[in-house]
């Protein structure tokens, strides 16, 4: 029998009560909001260009997040690291995520890591250490 590898990684619980993780992207330290109910990985479209990242604006609009449209961009995230650990494949698209910055607590928010991104690396979020646990990828993800 295998052993399943893991990472793990504190967050921090915001005065609003969201939970916040330090991850890089293209080597820029980036801070993302755990959302275990965005349907989708979101990057900010104001800090997009500085993590070297191109976006190529979509047909269609998100829905959610506090309004009924936003425009949103499709965007290749190259590298995206989590406690040293780096997880390839990590689908995301960019909004504008203006209207979540307050839950920050004083730090920029460039995004939220969505449900996809939990179902595939098996994540659990533990409130009680305040730690995220990701394992492999499940095989029907990849």
């Amino acid at each position: 029998m295998e052993l399943v590898k893991t990472t793990s990684i504190k967050f921090e619980v915001t005065e609003t009560g969201h939970q916040i993780i330090q991850a890089e992207i293209n080597g820029h330290k980036v801070n993302l909001i755990l959302d275990t109910a965005a349907g989708a990985s979101v990057l900010d479209r104001a800090c997009i260009k500085k993590l070297g990242i191109n976006e190529e604006l979509s047909e269609e609009n998100a829905a959610g997040l506090g309004t009924a449209e936003h425009e949103m961009g499709l965007i290749d995230v190259l590298k995206f690291e989590l406690a040293g650990q780096l997880y390839e494949s990590t689908q995301f698209v960019s909004l504008n995520l203006d209207h979540v910055q307050a839950a920050g607590g004083g730090n920029r928010i460039h995004g939220l890591l969505g449900s996809p991104f939990f179902r595939k690396y098996q994540a659990i979020v533990d409130f009680g250490t305040n730690t995220l646990t990701i394992s492999e990828p499940l095989p029907d993800c990849e």
